[in-house]
């Protein structure tokens, strides 16, 4: 049990810190080529554990469409806009925002595919959690407009997207390994965020500092890299429900992580609407978890 929870609380650190790193990286260089060099460097750890574990890379080519999708819904979009939208908004609302990605498919699978069932008790949740999204980013933020509405709109669409892309994504393909998979679509989605970045930024006059460095090797690592395998290990050793608790870490972790290491202030009201935000995602998995 002490495992579950160490590699639990570790997924959740890694996840929760990205969005730690990567404002801490765009104080000095431009967030496209921020996201690129951490998707880079995720992607060549990956290939390499899978040539290490000799992992059957050649026979899931065939999978290649699938993986495009994900590569462009679950990788490319997501991390291009959070790279945006991190311009404009603290990496504490960041992780917040994560949350809207169960409220998105609640809604596609409820109520457009109909692939769930009706659930009184998810819509109650549904109206709650955007109640808390609405406290912690602040009517005055919404109501002003400016960059921080242009910031969250970014990173909603891109966990929105994410959201669509993890109910099509799977009916693609089935039985893939995990680590393969995710080799392949993070390796496609590197070919497109470099041409996004060579074409909207120069990332040759990049200022490579130690510190950048190391924060992009953090994030490449520890953020994405080892905590998917760490998370996969997780999901098959305790099924989905207990590898689902990273949905309310996550953000707690980002707007601790924010506050300790950026000095990113933290509101009352913030905490608050935090709180109600995972109250909602709760009742909206409410059924699921029951089933578990």
């Amino acid at each position: 049990m002490l495992a579950n929870i160490a590699a639990l609380l570790y997924v959740s650190f890694a996840w929760g810190t990205a969005f730690v790193f990567i404002k801490y990286a765009e104080e000095t260089v431009s967030p496209l080529t921020v996201q690129s060099i951490r998707a880079t460097i995720g992607f060549l750890s990956l290939l390499i554990l899978s040539l290490i574990l000799r992992k059957d890379i050649k026979g899931h080519a065939k999978h290649w469409f699938a993986f495009l999708v994900f590569a462009i819904l679950g990788v490319a979009y997501l991390w291009i806009v959070t790279g945006l939208g991190e311009v404009y908004i603290s990496a504490g609302l960041t992780s917040v925002l994560v949350t809207v990605a169960p409220m998105v498919t609640f809604i596609i699978t409820v109520f457009i595919l109909k692939n769930e069932p009706f659930s009184f008790l998810g819509v109650v949740g549904l109206i709650v959690g955007i109640i808390g999204l609405l406290m912690v980013i602040g009517l005055n933020s919404i109501m002003a407009g400016g960059s921080t509405l242009t910031g969250v709109l970014l990173i909603v669409s891109g966990f929105a997207v994410f959201a669509i892309n993890g109910i099509i994504a799977p009916r693609l393909a089935t039985r893939t390994d995990p680590i393969v998979s995710t080799t392949y679509y993070t390796g496609i989605a590197v070919v497109i965020m470099w041409v996004f970045t060579v074409i909207f930024e120069n990332p040759l006059q990049t200022n490579f500092t130690e510190k950048f460095v190391l924060a992009e090797f953090y994030m490449g690592l520890v953020c994405f890299a080892s905590a998917f395998v760490v998370y996969y290990w997780l999901l098959n050793r305790t099924g989905a429900f207990f590898s689902s608790l990273s949905f309310y870490l996550v953000p707690v972790m980002g707007v601790v992580g924010s506050y300790l290491f950026l000095g990113e202030k933290i509101k009352l009201s913030q905490v608050i609407g935090m709180l109600i935000v995972f109250l909602g995602v709760y009742l909206i998995n409410t059924k699921r978890f029951g089933k578990n």
